[in-house]
């Protein structure tokens, strides 16, 4: 399985199957689930090319998401995914599906090669979108090419080993259903003409991550919790899979400007807020886009209710 390739299902794919799975609230047998969920009406035309319901299955069950019993051949529910409680909670299957995606086991030696099996591929996409600035210009498949062409000319911010990140543009179009559907990228507001453009907005993923590891009105240590957001999501600059493929590393008290950009429109949006206390020991440097030669410096962030949307 390769999440960007063409034989890997699409992340709403899998929620199909999924839902249909935590609606029931038991196994199902395969076929009968297939028959739900890929109704004729939605077999592709081209008899070479795998239904989409045989790509999610596939994909399901190398993520540890679903389970086919070998005897009776019935699907079910596996892993995290036995935590979903409702089949309309999209937002807690999105961050188990992260988890998934992201787990340290299915991304063992990240940079050691380009070896494209499990979500090898889709890991090191995302850690490279993610060292890109959200305030420039969004990236579609020429801008990026030319981004990478330069890399590997000039600046090496990847390992070699892991080139090319895509090796044709059918695995941009795909990172462009997957980033926003696991909260770690955005299409831009103002669509251009690009092929597939987003941006490097993470701030979905920040918010239900942040939302996952502390309690409302909790205070934390703005540098402790830059440490536990990229434990939580590694393809963050300064992160493990950042780190593995060769993404330089902002410092254990610098943000990056992803993770910056997330936390100020988290500040605005008023689900967490940033604040500074000139006693603090270890102080946090957020990139603002306002003030971009001089970090803005963070010493705690308070948690605050978050408003759905």
């Amino acid at each position: 399985m390769t999440l960007l390739n063409v034989d890997a299902a699409l992340p709403s794919q899998t929620w199909a199957v999924v839902r249909l799975l935590a609606y029931l609230g038991k196994s199902i047998a395969v076929n009968e689930a297939r028959a739900l969920v890929s109704p004729p009406s939605l077999q592709p035309e081209d008899s070479k090319s795998r239904p989409p319901f045989e790509n999610a299955i596939s994909s399901l069950s190398d993520l540890g998401l679903v389970h086919i019993d070998g005897e009776s051949q019935e699907l079910s529910l596996a892993g995290p995914a036995r935590e979903l409680t409702s089949s309309s909670d999209l937002d807690a299957y999105t961050s188990i599906l992260r988890r998934a995606v992201l787990d340290a086991d299915r991304n063992i030696n990240l940079g050691a090669d380009n070896d494209l099996s499990g979500p090898r591929d889709l890991t090191r996409a995302l850690a490279w979108l993610l060292s890109l600035d959200p305030m420039d210009q969004p990236v579609d498949w020429v801008t990026a090419q030319k981004l990478l062409d330069k890399d590997i000319e000039k600046d090496r911010v990847l390992r070699p080993e892991v080139h090319p990140i895509f090796a044709n543009e059918t695995r941009w179009l795909r990172l462009g259903h997957w980033a926003p559907a696991l909260g770690l990228a955005a299409a831009p507001l103002i669509r251009s003409e690009g092929r597939s453009p987003l941006v490097s907005d993470c701030t979905a993923a920040i918010k239900q991550t942040v939302n996952e590891l502390w309690q409302i009105t909790q205070r934390v240590n703005a540098v402790e919790a830059l440490r536990t957001l990229r434990e939580s999501l590694p393809v963050l600059p300064g992160g493990a899979h950042s780190l593995a493929i060769g993404v330089t590393d902002p410092g254990e008290n610098v943000a990056g400007p992803a993770l910056s950009f997330a936390l100020l429109r988290g500040h605005d949006e008023k689900w967490i807020r940033l604040e500074h206390d000139d006693d603090a020991r270890k102080i946090l440097l957020v990139h603002d886009p306002e003030r971009p030669a001089s970090p803005r410096p963070v010493s705690d962030i308070t948690i605050l209710e978050a408003i759905r949307g």
